[in-house]
C-alpha cells in the first residue's frame, strides 16, 4: 500500500470511528448468549467469554496473558523484553504502536476484545466504538490493587480462576518479603536516566513505587524534586550524597534515543568521580534497575514486577554480606 493510500484509508477509518459504525466484530459479540462484565480502569464492558481474536495494545496485560497461558492475535510494534521476545514473531498481527492503532489491521482481524491500558489508554473512547474495549491501566497509588483486577479478570474470562488466583498470591508474597527488607535499608535517590541527563523521583512520582509499593526510603520527597524542565546534575546527587542510587536507563529500555542519536548506557554516564564519591558509589550501591522491566513495562505486568523484586532483594542481600 502507497503512502497515500494509507493515508486515505487512516483517513476513512476516523471518520468511521466518529461516525460509530466500524463495530469489525460488534455483529458476533452481540450474538452471542455467554458475556462476561469486564471491571476495568474506565468502568465496566460486556465481552464475549473467552474471546477468540483480541488485540492487545498494554504491555502489562501481555505479560499475564503469557503467565496465564492466554492466547493473542494482535500486539503493537514495541520492544519487547526479553522473556516476551515470542510477541515479535510473524504469527502475531502488528496492529500499531502503543500510541497509534492500524485501523486497516483492527478491520481485518474483526477482534471481539481490544485491551488498552497506560500509553495507549488514550485510544479508548475510539476503539470502543470497533469492539468491546478494555483499560487495564495500573495507577501507581495503587499498583497492587489495579494488577490484581487486571489479572483475575483476565483470569475469568477465560476460567483460569486457580491461576489467577496463585499468580496475585505469588505476587503479595514476593512484595511482602522484599519489603521486609528493604524498609531496613538506608534512604535512597531514585533516577530517571535520558543518556546524560537525569531526573529525581520521589515517593508519589511516576516511578516513586519503588517507595510506595516496594518499600524502599527515599532521600528526596516531592518538593525537594526539581520543576519541570529544570536540570538536575550529578553535583546535586553528590551534594545530596545518598547511601543508595538507583537507576532506570530510558533510552536503553526503548532501544532509541531522543533525535535519532547515540545511546549511551547508564553505566557508562554514571562511571565518574562524583558519583563514585557518594556514600552509593563507595559502598558499590548503585543498582542499574533493569530498563525494560521498569521503565517499558512500568513493573505492572506481573512477570516484570516478579523480576524487579527479585533483583532488588539481591542488591539487599549482597550488601547485608
Amino acid at each position: 500500500m502507497t503512502i497515500s493510500n494509507r493515508k486515505a484509508s487512516r483517513r476513512y477509518w476516523l471518520a468511521c470511528i466518529a461516525a460509530g459504525a466500524c463495530a469489525f466484530g460488534s455483529a458476533t459479540w452481540a450474538a452471542s448468549p455467554a458475556a462476561t462484565s469486564v471491571v476495568h480502569a474506565m468502568g465496566s464492558t460486556s465481552v464475549p467469554a473467552a474471546p477468540k481474536r483480541v488485540v492487545v495494545y498494554d504491555l502489562a496485560t501481555l505479560d499475564t496473558m503469557q503467565a496465564l497461558g492466554i492466547a493473542v492475535t494482535g500486539v503493537p510494534k514495541a520492544q519487547f523484553p526479553q522473556y516476551m521476545a515470542g510477541y515479535g514473531d510473524a504469527k502475531y498481527t502488528v496492529a500499531g504502536t502503543l500510541f497509534e492503532p492500524d485501523y486497516d489491521a483492527l478491520s481485518k482481524i474483526k477482534p471481539d476484545l481490544i485491551v488498552v491500558g497506560g500509553r495507549s489508554a488514550a485510544k479508548y473512547e475510539a476503539l470502543s466504538k470497533i469492539a468491546p474495549t478494555v483499560d487495564f491501566t495500573v495507577k501507581g497509588e495503587h499498583m497492587l490493587q489495579d494488577m490484581e483486577r487486571n489479572i483475575t479478570q483476565m483470569a475469568n474470562l477465560y476460567n483460569k480462576q486457580a491461576q489467577g488466583k496463585a499468580l496475585v498470591a505469588k505476587i503479595h508474597q514476593a512484595v511482602g518479603e522484599l519489603r521486609n527488607v528493604s524498609s531496613q535499608a538506608a534512604p535512597g535517590l531514585l533516577l530517571m536516566a535520558v543518556n546524560e541527563r537525569i531526573m529525581p523521583n520521589a515517593p508519589g512520582s511516576r516511578f516513586g513505587f519503588l517507595f510506595d509499593t516496594l518499600g524502599a526510603r527515599s532521600a528526596i520527597t516531592a518538593k525537594d524534586v526539581p520543576a519541570r524542565g529544570t536540570a538536575y546534575t550529578f553535583e546535586d546527587v553528590a551534594k545530596l550524597n545518598p547511601q543508595w542510587i538507583y537507576v532506570i536507563d530510558r533510552n536503553t529500555a526503548t532501544g532509541s534515543a531522543a533525535g535519532g542519536g547515540e545511546i549511551i548506557p547508564s553505566q557508562k554516564v554514571f562511571d565518574n568521580a562524583q558519583i563514585k564519591n557518594t556514600a552509593a558509589g563507595q559502598k558499590g550501591q548503585v543498582v542499574f534497575l533493569d530498563p525494560k522491566g521498569w521503565y517499558l513495562m512500568g513493573s505492572t505486568g506481573p512477570t516484570a514486577l516478579l523480576g524487579n523484586v527479585a533483583q532488588l532483594k539481591q542488591v539487599y542481600a549482597a550488601a547485608q554480606r
